[in-house]
């Protein structure tokens, strides 16, 4: 941009007050031609009424006005919250050093007499926009370092207490270990000493693959595989496990795999656990009686996303739904749902679903309404 494009730029804008026409006619033009946007009024009434309308950044207030006077005007903007912080240069003809005073003590921030220097008068003004413009980044910057700060403490409060879950998961099955050691150690154990001891093995394991996972995932190194997918077998040899399941927990499947659905490029190790993970949790807190759905199809884009096809994969299920003021949350490693049904344990899976998803440059959406049950999609680029 060029210097005489440059000066074409708002300096500010200003509201300048006085009774007296050919004052604002002559101190209007003054900073008009500075590129000062001007309005301008004859009255403190007209000055508030058009300051709430649309706050300047600089009022010119003359004392001497009729009705309310200077004085009484700026004790208006100082009252009102929202013009408050407005700064105010007085500009009279009364040279008393008492006037100038009085002015400062009700809160105006300069003070200038008349006949006033036009270049006086734009130092002046230009000084005051200048700080108004500097107070205000300076509060923008305040906020938003303690905008910064309040979720800095929220993040480490909810990282403090997902450690002391985590700790509290492993606790458990170190101590059925150490127990079936010292039995072991003493000759007591019993049948099945060993298969709780595998089982707590186990879980300890799976803790800490799944925390693996997560750091994994958030730092960019979760090792990934890609190949062509048909969905159709791959889905259908998935689920395949699932309806004896079903049988056994007294709930209804389904899976409705529709022939010709595109290839996509992915994981299927990453996927399956994916879907399982999914499925399961459907299984889980469905009651008996209920119903678990899985189907597929395509999905065209929209918006930014016209024209790209995605494969869909849902699991729907009529269970007991989650909460409002948890779904925000429920992808998010660090919090935990409060609900009394819920595991007790740190619940990595829908965290780690979640970025398994996004490494195939996926999306996931969770529907869910308390006593209608839940319902998850998964949007894959084909």
């Amino acid at each position: 941009m060029n210097q005489e494009t440059d000066m074409l730029v708002p300096q500010g804008d200003i509201l300048i007050v006085d009774d007296n026409a050919a004052n604002l006619d002559l101190l209007g033009a003054v900073l008009r031609e500075r590129q000062y946007r001007v309005r301008a009024v004859p009255s403190g009434a007209m000055a508030l009424a058009a300051a709430r309308r649309h706050p300047p950044e600089l009022v010119m207030l003359d004392v001497n006005m009729p009705g309310m006077d200077g004085y009484e005007t700026c004790e208006a903007f100082k009252q009102d919250p929202v013009l408050a912080r407005i700064p105010i240069i007085f500009i009279s003809a009364l040279d008393d050093p008492l006037d100038k005073v009085r002015a400062f003590r009700v809160g105006g921030r300069d003070y200038v007499t008349k006949p006033f220097s036009a270049e006086e008068v734009l130092v002046r003004v230009e000084h005051q926009v200048s700080l108004g413009r500097l107070q205000r980044e300076l509060e923008i910057q305040n906020q938003n370092l303690l905008d910064a700060n309040f979720k800095l403490k929220e993040v480490n409060t909810l990282k403090t207490n997902f450690t002391t879950m985590l700790v509290h998961d492993l606790r458990s099955p170190l101590t059925v270990l150490g127990l079936v050691l010292e039995r072991l150690r003493e000759g007591s154990a019993g049948d099945g000493a060993l298969d709780k001891a595998e089982a707590s093995v186990g879980r300890i394991k799976t803790l800490l693959d799944e925390m693996l996972e997560i750091y994994r995932s958030e730092s960019g190194q979760l090792p990934m595989e890609f190949g062509e997918i048909d969905p159709g077998p791959w889905l259908r040899a998935l689920m395949s496990p699932y309806p004896l399941r079903a049988a056994s927990a007294g709930l209804e499947f389904q899976v409705a795999v529709p022939e010709g659905l595109p290839t996509i490029r992915g994981d299927v190790s990453k996927l399956d656990r994916v879907l399982v993970n999914l499925v399961d949790n459907a299984f889980k807190f469905t009651p008996r009686g209920g119903a678990v759905r899985m189907e597929a199809g395509v999905e065209f884009g929209s918006g930014v996303e016209s024209g790209l096809r995605f494969l869909r994969l849902s699991v729907i299920d009529t269970g007991r739904g989650i909460p409002a003021g948890d779904l925000p949350y429920i992808f998010d490693p660090f919090r935990q749902s409060e609900r009394s049904d819920a595991s007790k344990g740190v619940g990595l899976g829908l965290a780690i679903v979640q970025r398994l998803v996004a490494a195939h440059k996926g999306q996931i959406r969770a529907q869910s309404q308390v006593g209608f049950g839940s319902s998850f999609s998964i949007l894959l680029p084909c």
